[in-house]
C-alpha cells in the first residue's frame, strides 16, 4: 500500500484477514506512475515499485 494517513490503520485491518501488508513511502511510488493520477495508474505504480527491491 502506499503510505497515507489513514494507511496504518488499514494495513491493521488486512493483516488481521491473514495479508502480509508492505507500506511504501509516496516519494517512491511516484517515478512508476506512467499516465494520468487515478485509482488503476496508481494501483500499477505500487506493484511496480513493490517489486523493486
Amino acid at each position: 500500500m502506499e503510505a497515507c494517513g489513514s494507511a496504518s490503520y488499514w494495513a491493521r485491518e488486512m493483516s488481521q484477514f491473514g495479508h502480509e501488508v508492505k507500506l511504501i513511502a509516496p516519494q517512491y511510488v511516484r517515478p512508476f506512475v506512467k499516465r494520468q493520477k487515478n485509482d488503476m495508474a496508481d494501483a500499477e505504480a505500487i506493484v511496480i515499485a513493490a517489486q523493486r527491491p
